[in-house]
């Protein structure tokens, strides 16, 4: 998803990321109390936004340690003499 009013979500910390996600579930649930809808529906967009960052950095951090962890394996079978 992209919002236009939001900054570049890529270059927030993960301290930064998580911080707006905790805010974002809090506005989400004050918002869910007032009968406008529209309000909630942008929230859940900006929510759904910051943890699919949050999620694809996770998806990538596994995938090195992934690599990491089938490098280091194949380094020990293989025998160069």
């Amino acid at each position: 998803m992209f919002n236009p009013l939001v900054e570049n979500v890529e270059s927030l910390k993960d301290e930064e990321l998580q911080k707006r996600i905790t805010d974002l579930n809090k506005r989400y649930v004050t918002a869910s109390r007032f009968p406008d809808q529209s309000l909630l529906l942008q929230v859940q967009q900006m929510l759904t936004m910051y943890t699919q960052e949050q999620q694809r950095r996770y998806r990538k951090q596994m995938e090195q340690q992934k690599k990491k962890e089938t490098d280091q394996d194949l380094g020990d079978l293989i025998n160069v003499e």
